[in-house]
């Protein structure tokens, strides 16, 4: 069962859906600091989207390094992004498994729905039973 996906005219966005390889071909196109041209050249990781999610979903421990070696023109742009989006795809693996179980078993959503339904519509009979009360309006009951 295909799943539309939401809309979004810039490209960029990240799907629970994306593939391995979607997912390294968004983050490879992702903007850089501009004023780096060559691998060499001294970068600003404080412009740079890629060292933004490197602090979302890399350790401590790589965030540091990743900054120091891209102060210090020591890390090319194109190997800061391959780390990143391995560590994107790590990152997302389970919740992707998770998902991809209950796309193959939906009689399983289906039935937590339910489940949830009556939980949800229990819960909202009580309540609206205090208002009532709380209001004045139980004389019907």
């Amino acid at each position: 069962m295909e799943m539309k996906k939401w809309e979004n005219h810039f490209g960029n966005a990240i799907y629970l859906s994306d593939s391995e390889e979607e997912i390294t071909k968004k983050v490879m196109s992702a903007v850089t600091d501009p004023n780096r041209i060559k691998k060499d050249d001294l970068g600003n990781p404080d412009i740079c989207m890629a060292y933004y999610y490197h602090k979302l979903f890399s350790s401590k421990e790589e965030v540091d390094t990743v900054c120091s070696e891209c102060k210090a023109g020591k890390r090319g742009c194109v190997a800061c992004k391959k780390q990143l989006a391995k560590n994107i795809i790590e990152y997302l693996k389970p919740i992707r498994e998770k998902r991809a179980y209950y796309e193959a078993h939906p009689e399983i959503v289906d039935e937590i729905l339910k489940q949830g339904t009556e939980k949800a519509r229990k819960t909202a009979k009580e309540t609206m039973k205090k208002v009532k009360q709380a209001m004045k309006l139980d004389y019907f009951e």
